[in-house]
């Protein structure tokens, strides 16, 4: 039988978590640095549960403690626990092959036993509501242990798109049976100390990690909640990194030579637009939704909103990315046509609901709406919750006019999630029924090529019709001082395992 392998490049530096919370460590000075304290945003409420886990704290601590079978890393799959993984020829069957010598921080070694525990937990609704969608096509009750370091994974349909839209967007792996999320036991090369949600997390680093100890053997997570509070307490010493600052802030500390700005690629940044709901007037209209792609400066959102630390967006996610339709013209403003479709369609008057769900979200909106002045078409502000915005998600699919915002994906992973009739976030409501056969038959095809071909004529039916207007991508910007290198962004989450300090 033919066997397609997915290529996994060789090297990926390995992943873990260790939290707690105690006493905040006095500013060291001089030489190599075996401590870093990171300011981040997190809650009360907060938890250590890989597959519930909401606060960003969290997400860092997560991606320290445990490990996934693959990894992205500059928009491109890189292997962890997984050391090969290979399909049949039409893609119904993959087989993962595991790491040699990954052992959990109690010192059992990781099987293909913990991994069929581990990928059923995240294709179970109840257990893991974040990623159970993406697992949808797996068949958990035919998982088969070959030995202990090989499974083979059965699926209920081809999907050619298996490693990276489902496995690199979320796989970890944990002990089988294990449900102790409070008291974690993961693969990665830090372990729990202690934890205190809302206040502070503590990692240590592990002696026995198969790729070594780190030079950086404690990470202090820092619940920080304002962004200017974060950069004072870098500026005064009492943090060594401080993420997600805003770009007016890293505007106010340019020439400072005691902060370095660490801007994360297109890859890991975000995406700010708009959905129109495809079935509410009067976007069920091609002409309404073409005029409100091409009324937008999106230019000018982005040196205002992001102050220029961004990207211009194409209607698309997936900037930065494998798979991402290059092909595809960059949209441009046309106010002349704009104004020509909106009177063809009788529409002078729309309302974007919106909700400062993140940073500049409501700006943009603000700015927009003067851009939709400039063609005839009043805009009327209907501001919403942030901290309810998408608890309701009967008000999310029936508004016919939303602000919105995306963490980037690449082109398959968010075709398939926010698009066609199987996208359980399909917000814009976008499904006819050839659309819906061309992903379909995208996400079957086991050849990487076609499968590519078929993903950039989805995504070129999307620009044409659909009812997305992405006009931006966010870098996402932290900061810290001069000597810390070897920083990198996994889905936007900074990873240290393989970094160093020196000051």
């Amino acid at each position: 039988m033919k066997r397609r392998t997915f290529a996994l490049i060789a090297g990926a530096a390995a992943t873990g978590l260790a939290l707690g919370g105690c006493a905040r460590t006095p500013k060291a000075t001089g030489g190599p640095q075996s401590t870093l304290r990171i300011g981040a945003l997190g809650n009360t409420t907060d938890s250590l549960a890989p597959l519930t886990v909401n606060g960003f704290a969290d997400y860092i601590a997560v991606g320290h403690l445990y490990e996934m079978l693959v990894e992205l890393r500059d928009g491109v799959a890189h292997p962890t626990l997984a050391h090969d993984i290979t399909s049949n020829a039409d893609a119904t069957e993959w087989t993962i092959t595991l790491a040699d010598g990954a052992t959990f921080s109690d010192g059992r070694p990781v099987t293909a036993a913990d991994v069929a525990y581990s990928l059923a937990l995240h294709a179970d609704p109840i257990a893991s509501p974040n990623y159970a969608s993406f697992y949808q096509d797996v068949d958990v009750a035919g998982l088969r242990i070959v030995d202990d370091q090989t499974l083979v994974v059965p699926l209920t349909r081809p999907r050619g798109d298996f490693v990276t839209t489902i496995l690199a967007f979320a796989s970890f792996v944990f002990p089988d049976g294990f449900d102790d999320w409070a008291n974690p036991i993961g693969s990665g090369p830090y372990r729990l100390v202690s934890y205190a949600a809302g206040e502070q997390i503590v990692l240590e680093a592990r002696d026995d990690h198969r790729a070594g100890i780190p030079s950086i053997q404690r990470l202090e997570i820092i619940v920080i909640g304002d962004p200017q509070t974060r950069m004072n307490a870098l500026k005064s010493g009492e943090i060594d990194f401080a993420t997600r600052v805003d770009p007016v802030i890293v505007q106010a500390e340019a020439g400072n030579p005691d902060v370095v700005i660490h801007r994360g690629g297109e890859g890991d940044s975000q995406v700010m637009g708009l959905e129109m709901n495809v079935h509410q007037a009067p976007f069920d209209d091609p002409r309404v939704r073409l005029a409100m792609k091409l009324a937008i400066d999106r230019q000018q959102l982005v040196d205002i909103v992001f102050l220029g630390e961004g990207f211009v967006g194409n209607d698309l996610v997936g900037l930065g990315l494998a798979g991402y339709n290059t092909a595809i013209p960059q949209r441009g403003q046309d106010p002349e046509r704009a104004r020509q479709l909106f009177a063809e369609a009788g529409v002078s008057e729309v309302t974007i609901r919106t909700a400062e769900v993140t940073p500049g979200l409501t700006r943009a909106a603000e700015l927009y709406a003067e851009q939709l002045a400039a063609v005839g078409v009043h805009a009327t502000l209907e501001p919403a919750d942030p901290t309810s915005f998408f608890a309701d998600f009967e008000v999310l699919l029936s508004t016919p006019l939303q602000s919105m915002y995306y963490i980037n994906r690449d082109a398959g992973a968010y075709l398939g999630s926010f698009g066609g009739s199987t996208g359980f976030f399909n917000i814009s409501g976008y499904a006819p029924a050839d659309f819906d056969t061309l992903l379909l038959e995208a996400q079957s095809t086991a050849d990487a090529a076609a499968r590519t071909e078929l993903f950039n004529r989805a995504q070129r039916q999307i620009w044409d019709d659909g009812g997305t207007i992405l006009w931006g991508y966010q870098a996402v910007l932290s900061a810290h001082p001069p000597g810390l290198e070897g920083v990198y962004l996994s889905q936007g989450v900074p990873i240290f395992s393989s970094a160093t300090f020196t000051r």
